[in-house]
């Protein structure tokens, strides 16, 4: 989610090319590493001292600004835990690999199909809580000809990455619509909308119209217009926190503590969009040349994907297994997803449940 529209979306690149939803020894903590052999005990709590690896899906952006307000304020410190966190992007491996082979004790996956299918080929991962309660997936176009409701697609020249097409074939078949539409494939450059080669460009809604914004001076609403997947009818959530369930078993004060810790990190977050930008052009991503203005907007922008009903009522990052197994089942299985775990058995609102102890903050 800068600039950098060829690093744009991962979620357009891998869970276009699973077809789905734009929406991986150790393996347990490094708690059991060096940091806890000693068993010493510190901070408010008086808990052990623990190590956690963090596998991100995405190049350490603004995209992560709660996890790197949380350790720059000292927040992880403050649970008395150190924590590791490992980019993801181009030419890394996929965060559910990583935690499979125990090189991650956490993912934080943006993909949520990649992540749901690989529950069936073996992996034992719970799912702990999601970032993003709507994935910022959708479509771009311009005002002047929008796409607002599935029925807009109709007849329409679709510019998208390919192996989006999945995705568009979805939004008609959940609409009991036909699929009556073209399929162009694109790049991340946005100019083949702007110049009017296609009605609606498949995008990342905390990336592309920031080009229009910036290299072309469009405002929203006059001059495009946007939509969720999930204004589609294909809810998905996105930069979903997830660890082996054997973890879930052994370590759950030390995920406790890291969900704390984190959850504190993306209320400051809402507060003060500016301030986890910063951090991630100067200190995180300090090596990938990010621009300020960019990862501020960005960061604006995907706010409130962080916010919905439910974590209004039972705080950040919570996971809602109703929807999950209903509407965003059903989104997948329209794209053409066959095999799907149990949502029942795979999300965990145990850890969550003990951070907010029946309150919405802490």
């Amino acid at each position: 989610m800068s600039s950098r529209p060829d690093l744009s979306r991962r979620s357009l690149l891998r869970a276009a090319g699973a077809s789905g939803l734009a929406l991986g020894a150790g393996g347990l903590l490094s708690a059991c590493g060096s940091s806890d052999s000693s068993g010493s005990e510190s901070g408010a709590a008086g808990a052990k001292s623990a190590t956690v690896k963090v596998a991100l899906g995405w190049i350490k952006n603004v995209e992560f600004a709660g996890f790197w307000l949380a350790d720059y304020k000292g927040y992880y410190a403050e649970e008395n835990l150190t924590v590791q966190f490992q980019a993801g992007g181009p030419n890394t491996p996929d965060p559910t690999q990583s935690v499979s082979a125990g090189s991650a004790d956490l993912g934080v996956h943006a993909n949520m199909q990649t992540l749901l299918q690989s529950i069936p080929k073996g992996n034992d991962f719970s799912l702990l809580g999601a970032v993003f309660q709507t994935s910022p997936g959708g479509l771009l176009s311009l005002a002047a000809d929008p796409v607002t409701e599935p029925k807009d697609l109709l007849g329409a020249k679709v510019l998208g990455q390919q192996g989006t097409q999945p995705l568009i074939d979805a939004v008609l078949t959940r609409a009991g619509l036909k699929k009556d539409y073209s399929f162009t494939p694109v790049g991340y450059d946005v100019s083949p909308l702007v110049q009017k080669q296609g009605k609606a460009y498949t995008c990342f809604l905390t990336n592309q119209p920031i080009t229009l914004e910036t290299k072309y001076g469009m405002k929203k609403g006059k001059d495009y217009d946007v939509v969720t997947y999930a204004d589609l009818g294909l809810p998905a959530y996105s930069s979903i926190v997830f660890c082996k369930r054997s973890m879930l078993r052994k370590q759950a004060d030390v995920l406790e503590r890291f969900l704390r810790a984190t959850v504190r990190g993306w209320q400051d977050n809402a507060k003060d969009p500016e301030a986890a930008a910063k951090l991630a052009v100067t200190k995180y991503g300090v090596d990938l040349g990010l621009d300020l203005k960019q990862q501020v907007r960005e960061n604006e922008l995907q706010i409130p994907f962080t916010q919905s009903a439910l974590t209004k009522r039972k705080g950040l990052l919570r996971l809602d297994e109703k929807l999950l197994a209903g509407d965003m089942y059903g989104g997948l299985k329209a794209a053409g997803v066959k095999e799907l775990p149990d949502a029942s058995k795979i999300v965990d609102q145990s850890v969550l449940d003990a951070v907010f102890g029946g309150k919405a903050t802490v």
